[in-house]
């Protein structure tokens, strides 16, 4: 067994959760509402996000660990990648409060689906 310092259980800590600004607050708009869209419609970032996000939720799910919160982290990551990708697409990038409205929204449509299969 690795017993492990201080300063690597902090280190793990900080990698394991993510800072939350004031400014990520949910509030549905126009345009978390066009981001969301185009996640749930957009097979590429399925298949390269959102599809071992699920996959991963599953995971945790199973072994009876599911976090609400955590899942929200990892949703706001897809949510970023797949804001970074529109911006490509079309030239518009999302606010972090859009962005964390669409992560709030993603693990509410995904929940039944990550427990059903889980």
């Amino acid at each position: 067994i690795t017993t492990l310092t201080t300063h690597q259980h902090q280190q793990r800590k900080e990698v394991s959760t993510m800072k939350h600004t004031q400014t990520m607050t949910y509030n549905p708009t126009t345009e978390s509402r066009e981001l969301f869209v185009y996640l749930t419609n957009n097979y590429k970032m399925h298949r390269r996000v959102i599809e071992p996000a699920l996959d991963n939720l599953r995971k945790k799910a199973r072994k009876d660990i599911y976090d609400n919160g955590r899942a929200i982290d990892l949703w706001y990551y897809v949510a970023t990648e797949g804001s970074k990708e529109y911006y490509k697409d079309f030239g518009y990038s999302f606010s972090v409060q859009d962005r964390y409205t669409v992560a709030v929204e993603l693990e509410d449509y995904y929940r039944e689906e990550v427990f059903e299969e889980a």
